[in-house]
């Protein structure tokens, strides 16, 4: 089995009300795995306007810069002493001056060998907002590590019902030690959803081959399952109309996939997840090397 050890658990946050539901559900995860947190807020000291998709930058924002720093500094603070004295949780803060967040983000997360991200995303409606949901994607694209993108309406309380997505790439099947790790802290249920869009009726054969693989494989870890195939044109709409019925409480994917020109539309399925659902997101990277994967991944 690949193992998902978490021990570091970077949030980053703006102290919004959707990173706070970031940082609720990653104390959780903590407290399980008796993990550590490391609290990140990035100060960026420019005036930013996204007219013509342009930065500009005023030249006297030092002071500015000091005194949030400062104010950060004893925000992060304050929170800390409060997650350590309630939760008995280890607590680091973290404050970088950046410009360009998503970057700084991932080198944080790679610098201190954090084993997850979770981070809160926003609504795509307006330029700022649409600016941040653009920063949850491009860290869950190029973070080493899995990433859990909690979106700003959630109220989930515990992972108790996981949507796992199956479909015909190898490398679709490569989340599915993450699923059991996830399922066995929370005591979850995993509903494996095998998918293709494609009318061969071989290939839609060999996506339930691929489920009840996925099912024996759940169900000898004693993890529990429900599974069903479904074959339509639209993978994301037909995913998260599914969870939306079985009031899941994530869903599990891998950060990248076939190259297809739906994609080259409306973007690749991960920024399309991230986007559009209302349920928390957990994206795995893609194994350098699959053939070196033991157990499932070789299924």
């Amino acid at each position: 089995m690949k193992i998902f050890d978490i021990k570091k658990i970077l949030v980053p946050t703006d102290f919004s009300e959707t990173a706070g539901n970031a940082l609720r559900l990653a104390i959780q995860i903590a407290k399980i795995n008796r993990a550590e947190i490391m609290l990140l807020h990035i100060v960026t000291p420019f005036d930013i306007t996204y007219k013509m998709q342009r930065i500009y930058v005023k030249s006297d924002q030092q002071p500015f810069c000091n005194k949030a720093v400062k104010a950060t500094e004893n925000e992060l603070k304050k929170i800390a002493k409060e997650i350590t004295e309630k939760e008995l949780i280890k607590v680091e803060c973290i404050i970088k001056v950046e410009l360009i967040i998503d970057e700084i983000i991932c080198d944080v997360a790679e610098k201190e060998k954090a084993d997850l991200v979770v981070m809160g995303t926003h609504d795509t409606k307006g330029a700022r907002t649409f600016f941040a949901g653009k920063n949850a994607y491009l860290v869950m694209h190029y973070a080493e590590c899995p990433v859990l993108t909690i979106p700003k309406k959630t109220d989930k309380q515990g992972l108790k019902n996981i949507i796992l997505p199956i479909r015909l790439e190898s490398n679709s099947r490569q989340k599915v030690d993450y699923a059991v790790h996830i399922a066995r802290l929370f005591d979850s249920t995993v509903f494996i959803i095998g998918y293709t869009d494609d009318k061969n009726k071989s290939k839609q054969n060999k996506v339930e081959q691929y489920v009840n693989q996925v099912a024996n494989y759940l169900s000898k870890l004693n993890i529990k399952c429900k599974s069903i195939s479904t074959f339509s044109e639209n993978f994301i709409k037909e995913i998260l109309e599914y969870s939306r019925k079985n009031k899941a409480d994530l869903i599990v994917i891998m950060k990248k996939h076939d190259f297809t020109l739906n994609q080259l539309v409306k973007g690749t399925y991960s920024k399309q997840f991230v986007n559009h659902s209302e349920i928390p997101i957990l994206s795995i990277p893609v194994y350098s090397n699959p053939d070196t994967i033991d157990n499932f991944s070789l299924l």
